[in-house]
């Protein structure tokens, strides 16, 4: 495919722009995309850090430097600010030692911090399970309409069923 701009070199940048359910597709060659302004770092590098990000996204400001930089994984011996600039967390061990940090993060980002969505398709789950999941659920929209009586016997037959299970 030619550059629709010269018509004259192939067309090795390819770029898709949808408004309004329209799409709109511009295939130019290096030259022309450079001319355009689309081959310049700042348009394939953010100017922006995945914590920045995320400090915006939940509204929350960043914890200070000098305390996440003395906290450190004994295990892997990652950094706070090293997970922060990677966007990603070392090992296991990570989440227990940067519990505090995470904790309140990904419970603004999700709404909470363990995994309430489908299950893989060869996951088999007990009707034990599935019925305390379904309490869970309950329990936490119970809590969100301030309904505490509710929520306590909600509460109360998710340890029942717990106990029944383990045993």
């Amino acid at each position: 495919m030619l550059c629709q701009i010269c018509g004259k070199r192939e067309a090795t940048f390819h770029f898709k722009e949808v408004i309004n359910d329209k799409i709109r597709e511009l295939h130019l060659c290096e030259e022309c995309a450079r001319k355009k302004g689309f081959l310049s770092e700042s348009f394939f590098i953010p100017s922006f850090s995945l914590s920045s990000l995320i400090g915006g996204f939940t509204g929350e400001a960043e914890i200070p430097f000098s305390i996440a930089s003395q906290v450190q994984c004994p295990h892997c011996g990652l950094t706070y600010e090293q997970i922060r600039e990677k966007g990603k967390i070392g090992c296991s061990f990570c989440y227990q030692t940067f519990k505090d940090y995470l904790v309140p993060l990904l419970e603004r980002i999700h709404g909470h911090t363990r995994h309430l969505g489908k299950a893989p398709r060869g996951l088999k789950m007990s009707e034990k399970e599935k019925e305390i999941h379904k309490l869970r659920k309950e329990l936490e929209d119970a809590v969100k309409q301030e309904e505490y009586e509710k929520a306590a016997v909600l509460r109360d037959k998710i340890r029942k069923l717990e106990k029944e299970k383990s045993e």
